[in-house]
């Protein structure tokens, strides 16, 4: 019996990692356009072509848009805060959307009431979060971000020399004070590979 060879077996591999990878995107893009339709269902408009957020206003055209990232047209910046603010969402976009996530942002509060939380990612809701400085702004970032409701997920991206062990003891700080704090953590170490957490796994 002729045994396949390595060369056609490494390959059998790759496409079988290939088509896993293509279903979690199909799977991702799913859960995260069923949740932004169910509650959001007045925004009408998801901008995900680059070419034409760019084109959006002055404040877009510097900007740009990863792959399997969408903008609400009613998220487009509006002035220079704005765009500062969405420059530093858009850099975190980038990191999870390299990883085969998908990332909504959502619309901007005045239009939704209920709106809590900056993007979704494969349809769970998350606030983003750009912590630069001390560790003691782990501290006060996360904490004010879970004081948007208590099961709020946040993704932070430590643009310092924090440590990732820094950073767990000033979550654990925050979640000892509330213990009626739960949701999902994601955690990236200066733009490097996230860490996917729980609450949970801090108690």
């Amino acid at each position: 019996m002729k045994t396949p060879s390595s060369s056609s077996t490494n390959q059998s591999v790759q496409q079988a990692q290939r088509t896993a990878a293509a279903q979690r995107l199909a799977d991702n893009k799913k859960a995260t356009t069923d949740y932004v339709a169910k509650v959001y269902p007045n925004e009408k408009k998801w901008i995900s072509n680059n070419t034409a957020f760019q084109k959006a206003n002055e404040f877009t055209k510097d900007l740009t848009l990863p792959p399997n990232v969408s903008v609400a047209k009613s998220r487009i910046p509006q002035n220079k805060n704005d765009h500062d603010i969405l420059k530093k969402e858009l850099y975190q976009a980038k990191i999870l959307s390299s990883l085969g996530n998908v990332i909504f942002f959502t619309p901007e509060p005045g239009s939704y009431r209920h709106r809590v939380t900056d993007a979704v990612v494969n349809g769970v809701p998350y606030e983003f979060r750009t912590i630069t400085g001390t560790s003691r702004r782990v501290e006060k970032e996360f904490g004010d971000a879970k004081r948007k409701g208590n099961s709020i997920n946040v993704f932070m991206n430590i643009d310092s020399k924090i440590n990732r062990d820094e950073v767990r003891r000033r979550i654990v700080q925050v979640l000892e004070r509330h213990p009626d704090y739960t949701g999902k953590i994601i955690v990236s170490m200066n733009g490097g590979r996230p860490h996917f957490w729980d609450t949970s796994s801090f108690r």
